[in-house]
């Protein structure tokens, strides 16, 4: 069975994208989710400050679950700086 690609919330740990079939699957959902957030900061009237997100990163082969990296999305900001990897 091939591995997939999940990211998760690591404050909740809640899953936010599931069955992502390789690391560019994986930045695609990332820039998406960060897309998204933005859209709906601005719609409620946020910008200046700063939310940090951080997403970790797993494998996923059949039942076992791999933490491999994390993704830190920074919202809010005035300086449109994008998140980093760590892996």
């Amino acid at each position: 069975m091939a591995p997939t690609y999940q990211l998760r919330d690591t404050g909740t740990r809640q899953v936010l994208a599931r069955d992502l079939p390789d690391y560019s699957a994986v930045t695609a959902a990332t820039d998406r989710l960060e897309n998204k957030l933005e859209d709906d900061l601005a719609a409620n009237g946020e910008g200046a400050g700063r939310i940090r997100l951080r997403l970790d990163i797993e494998k996923v082969t059949g039942d076992a679950t791999e933490a491999v990296g994390h993704h830190v999305l920074l919202l809010g900001v005035d300086d449109h700086s994008d998140g980093e990897y760590f892996l």
